[in-house]
């Protein structure tokens, strides 16, 4: 097993599955189901819903039936673009990797449905809906894996693919840093959706001294950049402005949304995100 993998799946079991944390064990509240009626036992059921009391009494096996409508459907959209092989803390695509770890164990804990889709301007993986814990993992090592570099995010192409590809009823949870151009206003309406942007401290407040040598993740082109205060101090309001710009589309098409640094736990932000 990869290292970096262990280590966040025995970090993340601990915050989702340890008796140290209070009764803080899921991101997520609730089961998800809701009960409708009782039924006898036909092959294929979950034996885990078996009614034992009315099992007894019949003398055959009867099983709880719930509203499957009411279980959830949680979609985690990892996007794959070059900016995340970047970190100062720790790499993008690392805590990105996390933060999907966390999900996949809060929901399946929760006894729903985790979907996993990998998407840049096209669709790099999917992960079949599942509520087993064995599943995890290869989602977890296929997102520390995948190489970013030379590709890039379209938000548009992603809605249209989401749209025709999820038809049941899901709540999506999107990974990314966010620097594209984002309308999630179709998404918005059909499914409840969170933005989670992952960003490294450097990149707003970026600083450098000297002759620069930098390399556009998406392209791969590499150019000489030489430092100037007024230039790095316009490109930090530029992004401010951008970002002010994707936080009121958020909050105007009801994403809820949070923003996690490298150097942050995003057990507690996203803690927070659900208590809001």
């Amino acid at each position: 097993m990869n290292k970096t993998a262990k280590e966040i799946l025995i970090r993340t079991k601990r915050r989702i599955f340890g008796a140290n944390i209070g009764n803080n064990v899921s991101i997520f509240q609730g089961n998800g189901l809701d009960f409708s009626e009782i039924k006898e036992y036909s092959f294929g059921d979950d034996v885990k819903k078996i009614n034992w009391k009315v099992t007894a009494k019949e003398q055959k096996p009867f099983v709880n039936v719930f509203n499957e409508e009411r279980e959830l459907n949680i979609v985690s959209a990892f996007m794959v673009s070059g900016n995340i092989y970047f970190g100062s803390a720790r790499q993008k695509q690392e805590l990105m990797s996390e933060i999907l770890t966390i999900l996949a164990y809060s929901t399946i804990k929760n006894s729903d449905r985790f979907t996993a889709l990998f998407f840049s301007d096209k669709e790099e993986r999917f992960f079949k809906p599942t509520k087993s814990m064995n599943s995890i993992y290869p989602v977890l090592e296929y997102a520390l894996s995948i190489e970013p570099l030379g590709k890039r995010v379209d938000y548009k192409l992603f809605c249209d693919y989401f749209l025709k590809t999820v038809k049941r009823k899901s709540i999506l949870f999107l990974i990314g840093d966010f620097y594209e151009n984002t309308d999630l206003s179709l998404l918005s309406a059909k499914y409840e959706v969170y933005a989670i942007i992952v960003r490294d401290r450097f990149e707003e407040n970026p600083k450098f001294e000297g002759e620069i040598s930098l390399s556009d993740p998406k392209t791969l082109k590499e150019e000489i950049f030489y430092p100037d205060d007024r230039i790095v101090k316009e490109f930090s309001e530029e992004l401010k402005r951008k970002d002010l710009k994707l936080f009121e589309h958020f909050l105007k098409n009801r994403v809820s949304f949070t923003k996690i640094y490298t150097d942050e736990d995003p057990f507690v932000k996203l803690s927070n995100l659900f208590r809001k």
